[in-house]
């Protein structure tokens, strides 16, 4: 059998579909040889890597709750908070709470607890400890060069790989200052690769870039958000098709709405089904 080398892509919390993914390629008696991911598909990768089980995992998911990773002393927590009301002027205060705070902080959270959760997930491995071989990107404000994370501690790095600019904090790493590796390399064919993979297969767990009226597009923030969008999807795209093969699990979620996660591991999950004959006839010497 050729040797897997599995991507999983950043997404927020539309992330979790990869727990699927993973359940159904178990199922099936395929281990990855290597795994790469960026943001939270770093910390699905980088999880399973260090060899907490899937079974684990989708308990962990299924009994998450964001507010309880978040620094209660940033507002981020607050935030979150509004997020559960469908009250306009709530959300106009949160939007301005927001961008008070931001004016006075590098970010929204701290990224101090979620940190500690990951290094009680992982136990506190190092890149050379994992069950799996395993590197995530990130970006590195101070060179601006996307970053492969392949050596130190393990969960320093997927904190950094998963620092939403604005968000989370950017993470000090040696003499780097790094941000969410989905900035530039979302979907890290290349690292997958490099680790020796034959065949490399990509789950993508992002919906295609949506079209937009003009009516939508209203303020230079709306303007700025929107070429961001373009260029991001652009740069994921042309990652993508690196790729043997592509999962493909639509998911439709906002970033932070981590409150769906059984749904979200059952799309991967049913994703991952319909594809599974095609990628054991890959794999096949």
């Amino acid at each position: 059998m050729k040797k897997l080398g599995l991507v999983l892509s950043g997404g927020g919390a539309r992330g979790i579909a990869h727990i699927g993914v993973l359940k159904v390629l178990e199922e099936n008696g395929i281990t990855p040889c290597c795994i790469s991911g960026a943001s939270m598909g770093a910390i699905i990768g980088g999880i399973y890597a260090s060899g907490v089980t899937v079974k684990d995992m989708e308990k962990f998911v299924n009994n998450f709750v964001f507010g309880n990773v978040l620094d209660k002393k940033y507002p981020l927590y607050k935030l979150q908070m509004f997020e559960r009301t469908n009250s306009k002027f709530m959300k106009y205060f949160s939007i301005g709470l927001s961008l008070n705070a931001l004016a006075k902080r590098k970010a929204l959270d701290s990224g101090r607890k979620i940190q500690y959760v990951l290094k009680e997930l992982t136990g506190n491995k190092t890149f050379s400890e994992t069950k799996i071989p395993f590197q995530c990107t990130a970006v590195d404000l101070i060179s601006g060069k996307t970053v492969a994370l392949k050596e130190g501690n393990l969960a320093l790095a997927l904190r950094a790989s998963m620092s939403i600019p604005l968000v989370f904090e950017p993470v000090k790493y040696g003499d780097m200052l790094l941000v969410d590796g989905g900035v530039i390399s979302n979907a890290p064919v290349c690292l997958a690769r490099d680790m020796g993979a034959d065949v490399v297969v990509a789950v993508d767990v992002n919906p295609p870039l949506e079209r937009k009226s003009e009516s939508e597009i209203r303020t230079s923030l709306d303007l700025l958000w929107r070429v961001y969008e373009i260029m991001s999807d652009k740069i994921y795209s042309e990652e993508l098709t690196q790729a043997d093969f592509i999962i493909h699990s639509d998911v439709h979620a906002e970033t932070l709405d981590f409150s769906r996660n059984e749904e979200y591991v059952k799309i991967g999950e049913e994703s991952a089904r319909k594809v599974i004959d095609r990628v054991k006839s890959l794999l096949e010497v």
